[in-house]
């Protein structure tokens, strides 16, 4: 899936939770001068609320491709990453040696300025197998 399809479901979600928010809120203020229970609209206006902070802490800790914890792998073990997503698609472990490795991600065919590229998600480590960095991008040579 493109990092733009996925962009748009992310703000679809986020815009739906606020819409969600502000009529809960506002449900809330209009029982209180009639006096009538507004149970409903605090229940409404705390689950908008739990799964918008769960969506954003999401959004944050995916930052580079939704299928990556980037959290999680960052700092983490090498073969710990390998065991829970599969083996690379480029790339292999060398032990004491520092290195580069790849998940293959989409390739970009969106409607705005494709590039027809592989994109990856690569991942970088150090001798000791600790994951330094990770980011998206194609396959070098194009």
């Amino acid at each position: 899936m493109n990092p733009w399809s996925v962009d748009f479901c992310y703000l679809l979600l986020f815009i739906i939770l606020l819409i969600i928010g502000i009529i809960s809120v506002i449900m809330i203020i209009k029982n209180k001068h009639k006096q009538v229970s507004v149970r409903s609209s605090v229940v409404s206006l705390v689950t908008s609320s739990v799964l918008f902070s769960a969506l954003t802490v999401f959004v944050a800790s995916h930052p580079t491709y939704y299928k990556f914890n980037d959290w999680t792998i960052v700092g983490s073990n090498i073969s710990m990453v390998q065991q829970k997503y599969g083996d690379f698609d480029l790339g292999a472990v060398t032990d004491n040696k520092a290195g580069k490795v790849a998940y293959y991600t989409y390739t970009d065919n969106g409607p705005i300025m494709p590039d027809h590229l592989k994109h990856y998600y690569y991942i970088e480590y150090d001798e000791s197998g600790l994951i330094n960095t990770v980011y998206d991008a194609c396959q070098p040579g194009g």
